[in-house]
C-alpha cells in the first residue's frame, strides 16, 4: 500500500489529507495535518528558483551520473520527497547538505561535478510533474548484502543501480 497525500487551500490555509486508495474523494481522507498560511505552490516547479533547479540537476549528476535519465530524476524525486516532509529540512540547499544526507556532498564529489544535458533532461521531467519515487525518502546503491537501510527502512523498489526506501510504517 503507498499513501498518497491530496493537498487543499482553504482560507489561508493549507490542509494535508492522506488516504491509501487514489480513488478516495478528498472529502473523504483523514485530515492529518494543518499547515496555517503555507503556500500552496511551494514545492511546485514554478516555486523553485534557478539556483535550486541547479542544486537538483548537481545532486543528480553526483549521485547518478551512470543512470539514465529516470534514475536521475528519481535522485531529484527524493530530494524533493524530503523537502516535502516533516522529517527533513525545507529547502532543497538544507536537504542536499544535510549532515551525512548524501555520500557526495560528505567526500566532496558533489561539488566538483557539473550537471551534463541529461541531468537537466531528467529535471525537466521532474518539472513537468513525473514522479516515480513512490514517495521514497531514501536511496542507496543496490548491494547483496545487508545494508543500515535494508535492515531499517521497507525497500520499495530497485531502479538501475539504486534501492529505493522510506521509513518504516510510512505506507500503514
Amino acid at each position: 500500500m503507498h499513501l498518497h497525500k491530496l493537498f487543499l487551500a482553504t482560507a489561508g490555509m493549507a490542509i494535508l489529507a492522506v488516504t491509501m486508495d487514489p480513488g478516495m474523494p478528498v472529502s473523504a481522507a483523514p485530515l492529518v495535518q494543518l499547515i496555517p498560511d503555507e503556500p500552496m505552490d511551494s514545492y511546485k516547479p514554478e516555486g523553485w528558483s534557478d539556483e535550486d533547479s541547479y542544486l537538483l540537476a548537481k545532486i543528480a549528476m553526483a549521485e547518478a551520473e551512470g543512470e539514465d535519465t529516470a534514475g536521475k530524476a528519481l535522485v531529484m524525486c527524493v530530494v524533493l520527497n524530503r523537502v516535502e516532509s516533516i522529517q527533513f529540512p525545507d529547502t532543497i540547499y538544507d536537504v542536499i547538505h544535510d549532515d551525512g544526507a548524501f555520500t557526495p556532498v560528505v567526500n566532496g564529489r558533489y561539488e566538483k561535478v557539473e550537471p551534463d544535458e541529461d541531468c537537466y533532461a531528467a529535471l525537466d521531467m521532474v518539472k513537468d510533474g513525473w514522479d516515480g519515487s513512490d514517495g521514497a525518502l531514501y536511496f542507496e546503491r543496490t548491494s547483496k548484502n545487508p545494508t543500515w537501510h535494508s535492515r531499517n527502512l521497507d525497500k520499495l523498489f530497485i531502479y538501475g543501480n539504486h534501492t529505493f526506501y522510506m521509513e518504516r510504517g510510512d505506507d500503514e
